[in-house]
């Protein structure tokens, strides 16, 4: 699904994400302390419409493609409302067509469980703020490969033509211990929210890569040692497709067939026991 970053809402504090594609949308609401989702079908995005603008007649493609619109493109100057509780919360937008039509849309979201939290807010912060100090490092290394190039320039004679050029030696100690007063009270003035917005925007591919791989984590099974392996690698096999009519070369293949699941289930069967043996001692 194609998505859109997080995108300030309203006026209390709210952030929302759409994911959408031609048929299906997506979307996310955070308070910074909770995550409330909704998705919805091309069907339920239609039966939707018809209840809420009984007088537009559309597609769930041009539906959705509206919504992803009215988000993206200055929402503050569409009317927002959020309203939520412990475990719902609805975010409703009415705004204007082109040609002046009333459209009203509402999104119904249900609370989500504090990993789905973890997975779209603390864990990429957290992931960005490392990036942040890499990116951070390298830099000050580049600067101070400049400073020793100039040097060598001087020594060999070179001089700045505009004085107004000539910069001091880069002291990385120095420059940071100056950053945090300056950092907090820039960060004070501005809501957590509208912060983690613009964090995300600025740095929108490394948090779309980093949500992306948090939620393509899958726990890999381990395997009983008191399990049979001979069911599972059984229906793992595909029986060979008989290219050929002839009955000795399929009767030929299917003998190699059995032969190699007999010499791949003794080989499993030994390492199972070994591991067994080995785990009594």
């Amino acid at each position: 699904m194609d998505a859109l970053g997080w995108l300030k809402v309203g006026s209390d504090g709210y952030a929302a994400r759409f994911e959408s594609d031609e048929e299906n949308y997506v979307i996310y609401l955070t308070d910074m302390a909770s995550l409330w989702c909704q998705q919805q079908t091309a069907a339920e995005i239609m039966k939707r419409c018809q209840d809420l603008n009984p007088l537009i007649e559309s597609t769930s493609k041009g539906l959705i493609r509206q919504l992803r619109a009215m988000l993206a493109n200055n929402p503050e100057s569409h009317n927002l409302h959020v309203d939520s509780n412990n475990q719902t919360a609805i975010l409703k937008i009415e705004s204007r067509l082109e040609s002046n039509i009333p459209f009203i849309w509402q999104f119904d979201l249900s609370l989500e469980n504090a990993d789905q939290f973890r997975s779209f807010v603390i864990r990429p912060l957290l992931a960005m703020l490392s990036e942040a100090a890499s990116i951070e490092d390298e830099l000050c290394n580049i600067i101070r490969s400049k400073d020793k190039q100039i040097d060598d320039y001087k020594a060999s004679g070179a001089s700045v033509s505009r004085r107004h050029l000539e910069t001091k030696e880069f002291n990385a100690e120095a420059f940071f211990a100056a950053r945090p007063s300056r950092t907090i009270d820039e960060s004070v003035k501005e809501d957590m929210t509208a912060l983690f917005c613009r964090i995300v925007i600025r740095l929108k591919q490394l948090y779309s890569a980093i949500v992306k791989r948090i939620l393509s984590q899958k726990v890999v099974p381990v395997l009983d040692e008191s399990s049979e392996p001979t069911k599972s690698i059984s229906e793992d096999i595909e029986t060979p497709r008989q290219s050929s009519p002839k009955v000795s070369e399929a009767s030929r293949a299917e003998n190699i067939r059995k032969r190699l699941l007999e010499e791949e289930l003794n080989e499993m069967a030994k390492s199972v026991k070994n591991a067994r043996i080995k785990k009594i001692l």
